[in-house]
């Protein structure tokens, strides 16, 4: 939550109290407002800057968010490798020696895991603006050009949003996680 003068905000422009669960236009306005205010905005600033560690740290943070968001999935590793598996489907244009699957499992492993539990990206992989394409593979170390992954992370979140604005099944689901995930902050607020 962002607290701006004692009011408990869920994204930018939408505060926790004005959420409506029951309202399909509402909750998909904020949880997009929420995923470009905190997420994508910050991130393309970075990437503008050629900041690449940032980005590319950004980037593993927005994975991480909309994978437990659009997947439901509790298991951290097992929902991140999932979701860059089902929805960065355009790796494939960008590289065909390396497996989706492996990228996924690399991506979690040496960039989000690394990022997220120690501050660095481990096995000597690396992010790179000079690469032409989203990942390359170098002996036993692996590199992204986070500018790339960001273009793709942009691109399957536009898309998830037009899912949830014409699927009733993916639109439930993403209502029944959000609810699980904010749980205890719609809560706080009640006792508030």
């Amino acid at each position: 939550m962002v607290n701006i003068k004692n009011e408990l905000y869920f994204s930018p422009n939408y505060k926790f109290i004005d959420l409506n669960l029951e309202n399909r236009n509402n909750l998909i306005s904020a949880f997009q407002d929420r995923v470009e205010g905190y997420y994508l905005k910050p991130t393309k600033c970075l990437n503008r800057l050629k900041a690449a560690f940032a980005t590319g740290a950004m980037c593993v943070i927005t994975i991480d968010f909309l994978s437990r968001i659009e997947t439901g999935i509790n298991k951290v590793g097992k929902r991140f490798r999932f979701w860059v598996e089902s929805y960065l489907r355009e790796f494939e244009k960008y590289n065909q020696d390396i497996s989706l699957q492996l990228f996924a499992s690399r991506l979690y492993q040496e960039f989000r895991n690394g990022l997220v539990h120690e501050g660095r990206i481990k096995e000597a992989s690396q992010f790179d603006y000079l690469i032409d394409e989203l990942v390359i593979i170098d002996g036993p170390i692996m590199v992204i050009n986070p500018n790339f992954l960001l273009k793709e992370i942009v691109r399957s979140f536009k898309k998830y949003i037009n899912k949830l604005k014409t699927d009733e099944e993916i639109f439930e689901k993403f209502k029944e996680n959000l609810k699980e995930d904010f749980q205890e902050d719609w809560d706080f607020i009640k006792k508030s």
